[in-house]
């Protein structure tokens, strides 16, 4: 072979494989080390189970049934919570670190006619006014969220991640910013709001 096309096919073979390796290196992975399916069901909760369960939904707000519904950490470390499907809106086979997504609470058995994507209308606002509730529109600023690895994780055993709130990748909202999914207790309930440490998490497939 010529050695100048030699060369250009081993640049190319490099640049490749180096390609390949950067787009494997934004695939989410659950707590058994396998690759996160994109719009499937899951459970998401703590890498270390002591403060609590599993995410969940929540009907009741200070004892009266609200609709949309509030998406809560479950007080009991032994639940797993709810299942949760994370839909990307460029779809793809598996879930994406750092891309627009849309997170699906199903359908529940309940009265509430609402939709079942987590929204956030105001992630601006201070605690107890940006909670995570049901009730948002697919592909939209409101239930615009991302998927990041968690920067300093608990375990190096197990792949977590923590989740942001994009509302101007889907069109509207302060330029560039983002907002960390965190937890906000009042009164004994752990609501999910878009403001301070974030909520570091595993995923958990759901077993049928």
């Amino acid at each position: 072979m010529n050695p100048t096309l030699l060369s250009c096919t081993l640049f190319l073979v490099f640049i490749i494989t180096i390609g390949t390796e950067a787009a494997s290196g934004d695939v989410v992975y659950d707590v058994t080390g396998e690759k996160v399916l994109d719009n499937v069901p899951y459970y998401i909760g703590p890498v270390v189970w002591a403060n609590g369960g599993g995410i969940k939904l929540n009907d009741t707000k200070n004892n009266t049934k609200v609709c949309p519904f509030y998406v809560v950490q479950d007080p009991a470390e032994v639940n797993v919570g709810g299942q949760f499907s994370f839909t990307l809106i460029a779809k793809q086979e598996y879930l994406l670190t750092s891309r627009i997504l849309g997170i699906d609470s199903g359908y529940p058995e309940s009265s509430c006619d609402q939709s079942t994507f987590w929204q956030i209308p105001d992630p601006e606002a201070k605690a107890p006014s940006n909670l995570i509730t049901t009730g948002g529109s697919f592909d939209s600023s409101e239930t615009c969220f991302q998927v990041l690895d968690y920067p300093k994780p608990t375990s190096s055993k197990v792949h977590s991640y923590m989740l942001q709130h994009c509302p101007s990748l889907c069109g509207s909202g302060p330029d560039h910013t983002c907002f960390n999914v965190s937890i906000y207790e009042e009164k004994g309930v752990r609501y999910l709001v878009s403001s301070g440490t974030p909520f570091e998490f595993v995923f958990q497939k759901v077993i049928k």
